[in-house]
C-alpha cells in the first residue's frame, strides 16, 4: 500500500514539474511576443494554484492587447491564448483530486500578492483570482455594500474570461437572505437547497448555481462588501469551502482598509502638489508685473491736488503713526479696502475708520489718495 502511495506521489509531482514548465514557457512566449502577462520568474517557487491564477491574469492582458494588433498577430495570440487556458485546465483538472487542501503556506504567499497592490482598483481585480484559486470556485462575485443595498463590482470566471456583469442594480440585503447573515454575524454563509439558507434567483443568475457561498468584507467601520463564490460544474460548496472563502474575506478587509488609505493620501498629495504649483505660478507672474501703488483714479486725484509736490510736506509725520496706524497704513497704499484692512489684522470696520482718520491728520491728507501722494513724496518714490 505504502509503495502504491508513494508511487502516485513520485508520478504526481513529475506532473507538477511538467505542469509548471508549461505554464513558464507560455508566459516567456506572451512576453517576449507581446510584453504583457506576469515575469516567468515571478512563478518558479509558486504552487500550481497560484499559477492558475497568473494563467488567468496573463490571459487577460493578452485579450486587452488583442484589438491594438494586425490580423495576422491576432491569430497568433489566439492560438497562446488557447494554449494558455488548455494548461490551466490541465492544472484544475489534476487538483480536482479528492483531499486537496490549501496549505498555510500557499493562503499566506495570496495574501502577500495582494498587499503588493498599490491601489483599491488593483486589489479589486487581484482578489478574484486569488478566491477562486484558494477554494477551487469557478465563479468569484465581489460586491459593494452600502445603504441596507449591495451591488456587484466584479465577476470572475474560470471557464469564460470574456464575460461581464449583465446588470449593476443594487439589490437590497433582504430580511432572510445569505447576504443579510454574512453583514450580521459578520461571517461567511452557505446558501443551498440543502442549507440553512435559501440562495436568491439573483444571486444563482450571476453565479450559475444554486449554491453559493458569502463571505463579508469587513473594515473597522462596518462591512463594506462581499464575495461570492460557486462551482456551476463539479462539486458544489461546503462548508470548507465556506471557512476558506471567509478566511481569505476577514485578509481582503484589512488590505482593502490600508489601499483606502493609500489612496487618500495619494488624493490630498496631489491636492498640496496642485495648490503649490498653482502659488508658484501666480508669484512668477507678480515677479515680472508692474506694480503701482495707485489706480488710475486715486492718479488722476493726486495729479489734480493744489499747490507744489513738497508743500506742506511732514516727514516726521511718518514717524508719529502708531505700530497699529503703520500696519493699517501699509495695507491702505497698497489699496486695500476698510473691510479687506479689518479681515487682514483681524479688527473691526470701525476700528479701521479710527486709524484712517488719525492717519490723515498726522500726515495732514484730506482723504487717501492726498495720504498716498505725501507718503511718496516723503519717501522719495514719486
Amino acid at each position: 500500500m505504502t509503495g502504491k502511495t508513494e508511487g502516485r506521489a513520485t508520478v504526481r509531482s513529475t506532473t507538477d514539474r511538467e505542469l509548471s514548465h508549461a505554464v513558464i514557457v507560455l508566459l516567456d512566449r506572451l512576453r517576449d511576443e507581446y510584453g504583457v502577462g506576469p515575469r516567468s520568474h515571478e512563478i518558479r517557487v509558486v504552487s500550481l494554484g497560484t499559477q492558475m491564477a497568473l494563467l488567468d491574469e496573463a490571459t487577460e492582458s493578452a485579450i486587452a492587447t488583442f484589438p491594438a494588433l494586425g490580423p495576422e498577430q491576432q491569430r497568433a495570440l489566439g492560438r497562446l491564448i488557447v494554449d494558455l487556458q488548455n494548461t490551466r485546465t490541465r492544472i484544475r483538472t489534476m487538483r480536482e483530486g479528492p483531499g486537496h487542501v490549501v496549505q498555510p503556506a500557499e493562503f499566506a504567499s495570496a495574501i502577500r500578492r495582494l498587499r503588493g497592490s498599490e491601489s483599491v482598483a488593483g486589489l479589486r481585480k487581484r482578489i478574484c483570482f486569488e478566491a477562486a484559486n484558494a477554494a477551487r470556485l469557478d465563479r468569484i462575485l465581489l460586491s459593494e455594500v452600502h445603504n441596507g443595498s449591495w451591488t456587484a463590482l466584479e465577476l470572475h470566471s474560470s471557464t469564460r474570461s470574456d464575460e461581464v456583469l449583465s446588470s449593476l442594480q443594487a439589490l437590497p440585503l433582504g430580511f432572510e437572505s445569505a447576504e443579510s447573515r454574512a453583514c450580521k454575524t459578520r461571517s461567511a454563509v452557505l446558501a443551498g437547497p440543502n442549507a440553512d439558507v435559501r440562495p436568491s434567483a439573483e444571486v444563482m443568475q450571476m453565479l450559475a448555481a444554486d449554491s453559493y457561498v458569502v463571505a463579508p468584507i469587513t473594515v473597522s467601520t462596518g462591512v463594506i462588501g462581499l464575495v461570492h463564490g460557486s462551482r456551476p460544474s463539479g462539486d458544489p460548496v461546503n462548508v470548507v469551502v465556506r471557512d476558506m472563502l471567509g478566511a481569505y474575506a476577514r485578509g481582503f478587509g484589512t488590505l482593502f482598509e490600508r489601499a483606502m488609505l493609500a489612496d487618500r493620501l495619494s488624493e490630498q498629495k496631489d491636492v498640496i502638489v496642485q495648490r503649490l504649483q498653482q502659488e508658484a505660478r501666480e508669484a512668477e507672474l507678480l515677479e515680472h508685473a508692474d506694480v503701482s501703488f495707485l489706480d488710475e483714479t486715486s492718479a488722476e486725484q493726486v495729479s489734480a491736488l493744489p499747490g507744489t509736490p513738497h508743500d506742506d510736506l511732514n516727514p516726521a509725520a511718518l514717524e508719529s503713526l502708531t505700530t497699529r496706524e503703520r500696519e493699517v497704513f501699509t495695507l491702505l497704499i497698497r489699496g486695500a479696502s476698510n473691510a479687506e484692512i479689518a479681515n487682514e489684522l483681524v479688527i473691526s470696520i470701525f476700528t479701521v475708520k479710527t486709524h484712517v482718520k488719525k492717519i490723515l491728520r498726522k500726515l495732514g491728507a484730506m482723504n487717501r489718495s492726498e495720504a498716498i501722494y505725501r507718503y511718496l513724496a516723503m519717501t522719495g518714490q514719486r
